[in-house]
């Protein structure tokens, strides 16, 4: 049991580093004018100013959740009679619509980022960033099928394809240098080279599994991989090759801080990844843009495992019969030794690898953008994203009015169609105090409070700069900075 627990903890550590704070890029920044950090979602956007100096962990401070397809209010809803709240589960439960609305592979997503360090200063060759940011990525994957198996049971004859089971979770810190600069009077390109240096890692680099039921047996056909770098932990196999004993540092066990610096540019773990952008303006009205970000990998080599699973099982269930049972032997001890006997069969699939070498990949985005400006303080645009996941691909279109008020407001008011849901609002606003900067942007601000229980998605991007030398982006021709 004391290894049972250290395994889910060690798991759980992985997981719950990306689902306590989810984050993602938002979609609204990337038509807002005044925010230095628009270059993290297109490279080619140059700030609207001379230089600028990020307050640490607050500038970005990032977080998102997001679920697809199912929403808070398909898991939990009010009692149809009494003052209280039920889950599907509850036998006044509505399971049959829980089951309606999966898919054959269900995803839900985390990515949270915070930097410690944001710097941009522009000169003649162009403008640059540095950027110090930890990130944790993660993707759950489950199958509908696996819901329908548990909550109807199994069918005679049925066939339940479980494929794609599985999760990917990467924490890593990142350094990025970026460039951006005009090519003539019409392009601008942007590039980001990111040095990554990875502190977790949880990886399904294969996932096959079904299961075939009928009233003689149930067939368990099963290949899947998994691979994870646990550098905080010390895994100790036995002569057999199982694990033993998983010892998990002092600091991490008892979530102190210090466990964070201790794991923090570990180099052997190490990736590299590029983000790439541009911009052209065919007129002074419009603005046509492209990005992808994340195109690189990490290569993982401290405290790797890999566990295998590969099994082609008949259950033929439990055959009882009242006459055997004695003061010796229960009905409950039968029970209870029948099913250890099937854990140790499908455990026999089981094989633990300690140390190797094993790649993960980031996940890729895609952005497409227009913009038109009526006036120089008010433009409208459109936004295409394309996420590329394992499993998946996730698409997005975002369209959105912005305003600015001279260099103390902008404000930006989006609409965003996701996961087959309509119901995206969001808002961003932006203020310059003086050389302060600061910002608050969300995709799904009014789902949260006129529609939290249909919200798929939840996505929140806030940051504080000190920024010096502010210029006017609409008079390219007459810019002078102010210094403050």
């Amino acid at each position: 049991m004391r290894l049972i627990y250290k395994i889910i903890f060690s798991l759980a550590l992985l997981l719950g580093v990306s689902l306590q704070t989810r984050a993602q890029t938002q979609n609204s920044l990337y038509f807002m004018n005044g925010i230095p950090q628009s270059n993290r979602i297109n490279p080619a956007r140059n700030p609207d100013c001379g230089f600028y100096i990020g307050i640490p962990i607050l500038s970005p401070l990032s977080t998102q959740f997001s679920s697809n397809p199912l929403v808070y209010e398909d898991i939990i809803y009010p009692h149809p009679t009494e003052d209280s709240l039920i889950t599907f589960l509850h036998p006044l439960g509505d399971q049959e619509a829980f089951l309606n609305k999966l898919k054959p592979l269900n995803v839900v997503l985390a990515d949270t980022r915070t930097s410690v360090i944001s710097i941009g200063f522009g000169t003649g060759a162009g403008f640059f960033s540095l950027d110090l940011t930890t990130r944790a990525e993660v993707s759950l994957y489950f199958p509908g099928d696996l819901a329908k198996l548990v909550l109807e049971g199994a069918d005679e004859g049925g066939v339940y394809n479980m494929d794609g089971t599985g999760t990917d979770f990467s924490g890593f810190d990142e350094i990025a240098v970026g460039w951006s600069g005009a090519i003539g009077s019409k392009w601008n390109i942007g590039v980001r080279g990111k040095a990554l240096f990875g502190f977790g890692n949880l990886s399904t680099s294969r996932s096959e599994l079904e299961v075939s039921t009928s009233e003689e047996l149930w067939n368990i056909q099963a290949d899947m991989e998994f691979n994870a770098s646990l550098p905080f932990a010390e895994v100790v196999y036995d002569e057999d090759g199982n694990i033993e004993d998983i010892i998990i540092e002092d600091e991490v066990n008892s979530m102190r801080p210090a466990a964070l610096f201790k794991q923090a540019f570990n180099a052997k773990n190490f990736g590299l990844a590029v983000d790439l952008g541009v911009d052209f303006r065919p007129s002074d009205r419009w603005l046509l843009s492209a990005s992808v970000l994340d195109i690189g990998y990490i290569r993982w080599t401290d405290e790797v495992h890999k566990v295998s699973f590969k099994t082609d099982y008949d259950y033929l269930g439990l055959e009882v019969n009242p006459l055997e049972f004695t003061g010796d032997l229960s009905l409950g001890d039968y029970v209870d030794s029948s099913f250890s006997a099937l854990a140790d069969s499908l455990a026999g699939g089981l094989e633990f690898t300690p140390g190797g070498i094993y790649t993960s990949h980031l996940n890729p985005k895609l952005y497409i953008g227009a913009s038109w400006w009526a006036t120089p303080g008010i433009n409208f645009g459109l936004l295409s994203r394309t996420d590329f996941l394992r499993e998946t691909i996730f698409e997005q279109l975002t369209a959105s009015a912005n305003f600015a008020a001279g260099r103390v407001l902008n404000f930006t008011l989006s609409y965003t169609f996701m996961n087959n849901y309509w119901k995206n609002f969001g808002a961003g606003i932006s203020l310059n105090a003086g050389p302060v900067n600061l910002y608050l942007i969300s995709d799904n601000t009014l789902n949260a409070l006129f529609w939290p229980g249909e919200a798929q998605s939840v996505n929140l991007w806030f940051g504080m700069n000190l920024v010096f030398g502010y210029k006017e982006c609409w008079k390219k021709d007459q810019d002078r900075p102010l210094v403050y």
